[in-house]
């Protein structure tokens, strides 16, 4: 069975986790509202620019 992770979106996947971790972190540690929004908020950044090198790359590829 083929492995269903793709390497291309490591990144993503760490922003995405990082937020995770850190929201369960600020929930339990005290509620602060604008730490979690700015670890949301750089997690979306990294997946934008990361699909945007991803699309890219795939278009640059295909242009070969």
């Amino acid at each position: 069975m083929e492995k269903i992770e793709n390497p291309r979106w490591k990144m993503s996947m760490a922003g995405f986790t990082a937020f995770i971790l850190a929201t369960i972190f600020y929930l339990i540690t005290g509620p602060n509202l604008t730490a979690i929004l700015a670890f949301l908020t750089s997690a979306i950044v990294l997946f934008i620019l990361n699909a945007g090198y991803i699309f890219y790359s795939n278009k640059k590829s295909e242009n070969k």
